[in-house]
């Protein structure tokens, strides 16, 4: 909310707008510098974004998507659920997409964050047998969330009831 200065009483202060226009006006570069497949300089865009305002979702998720194919797993597990934390406690930035959907997109990077760990070689190849059946029901569940927070999420729902068959005779974990 503009506050007003003391010295001048008709005068407000709209930096906290101007700050996030600067923000929004990074965060699309670092979009575009993505879409343009130049993964560096959309890292470091998003992590300035971050940097400057480290509550906001949006620029994590892309983070954590381009971890994801980067097979940096567990980077983008942690900037997904990050995200879902702050979307919940109501933190949208962006007004462009529909809440709903925005937390669907976090539910699945997460999923598929989880799914990518579950198939990995140090799980699949590792000691813990029991690491591998957890990762698949988490990773089910993070699907399932995202296809009920958005049913046009076609792609999340059917990895959901995939992984949830695979998962369906190794029991399921509470994420």
């Amino acid at each position: 909310m503009p506050s007003k200065r003391s010295d001048d009483p008709d005068h407000i202060d709209n930096a906290p707008e101007a700050h996030l226009a600067a923000l929004g006006a990074r965060f699309l570069a670092a979009l575009e510098a993505r879409a343009n497949r130049q993964v560096d300089a959309a890292l470091e865009g998003f992590a300035a974004v971050l940097a400057a305002e480290p509550r906001l979702a949006e620029p994590r998720i892309e983070l954590g998507a381009i971890y994801l194919d980067m097979n940096r797993f567990e980077e983008a597990e942690a900037h997904a659920r990050e995200a879902i934390r702050i979307l919940e406690n109501g933190g949208q930035w962006t007004e462009d997409v529909p809440e709903n959907v925005l937390l669907g997109m976090a539910w699945a990077l997460l999923g598929a964050s989880l799914q990518a760990q579950a198939q990995s070689d140090e799980v699949v190849f590792g000691e813990d047998p029991a690491r591998f059946k957890e990762l698949v029901a988490q990773a089910a569940m993070a699907f399932a969330r995202a296809a009920e927070l958005d049913p046009t999420d076609i792609a999340s729902g059917a990895r959901s009831a995939e992984l949830g068959e695979e998962g369906d005779d190794e029991g399921g974990q509470e994420m």
